[in-house]
């Protein structure tokens, strides 16, 4: 039976946790997949590292097959996800939701049984969050303008043109991510953008598949502030891409 692992990073969030962790598990037990689920840990303060051990511990009651990773250090949330994955060289596909409950425990189960279809395991799964149509999110207008803004900066800076780099569920092969994890070395808010920006350079497939998502207040990034050390680590990524290329 093909594994997964599924990582939710967490950074002093127990109280966002408390709800969607509770759903997830309860999804989790019984499904008949394979699925070893990791909360990951990014360098929480003192109280909030005892809140997610007794978390933990209640979710494992529910779903045994359930791993706390504490980091002491605060690495960003897509380093997080990156040590969790590697503890598992072996699995079969690697996967992570965000915490905030954006996205359902349904929608993260649906896309890694979509997964499963590509009878190589070399195919990814990347959800998307569409604005228009029957899954229409529906966004404040600022948000929405830094989705669009961010996607165009991906587009001209990196040359992917994948139609939203940043959404909190992702179910990668693990075939694939094999292949490069050994260029991947940002952190923060573009690790997604350079996963999937060596998959596209090493023509490993990605199928996108449109997702009910919603709005949660409470988001630790701030587009307007942050842009500047976003747009640096775009060029630091196409720098990468290029030197790889030129192998």
């Amino acid at each position: 039976m093909a594994h997964f692992v599924l990582v939710t990073p967490v950074w002093n969030d127990s109280d966002r946790l408390r709800v969607f962790g509770s759903e997830l598990a309860k999804t989790l037990n019984g499904l008949g997949l394979n699925v070893t689920w990791v909360i990951a840990d990014d360098g929480s303060d003192a109280g909030e590292k005892d809140e997610l051990k007794k978390i933990s511990d209640q979710f494992r009651r529910i779903y045994p097959d359930l791993v706390l990773h504490n980091y002491n250090d605060r690495s960003r949330k897509g380093w997080a996800i990156h040590q969790s994955w590697r503890e598992y060289p072996d699995a079969d596909f690697f996967a992570f939701v965000d915490a905030d409950g954006a996205i359902t425990p349904d929608t993260i189960v649906a896309l890694m049984r979509q997964a499963l279809d590509g009878k190589t395991r070399k195919e990814s799964i990347v959800g998307v969050r569409v604005l228009s149509g029957s899954l229409q999110v529906h966004r404040t207008l600022l948000r929405k303008i830094s989705f669009l803004l961010f996607r165009w900066l991906v587009r001209m800076v990196v040359g992917i043109k994948l139609l939203d780099t940043q959404c909190g569920a992702k179910v990668i092969s693990g075939k694939a991510y094999r292949a490069i994890q050994t260029s991947i070395t940002e952190r923060g808010y573009v690790f997604d953008v350079e996963l999937l920006a060596f998959l596209v350079s090493e023509d490993w497939p990605i199928r996108e598949i449109p997702i009910s998502w919603r709005e949660v207040a409470g988001s630790k990034l701030c587009l307007w502030k942050d842009i500047w050390s976003m747009l640096a680590g775009l060029l630091r990524i196409r720098r990468r891409l290029r030197l790889n290329d030129n192998r």
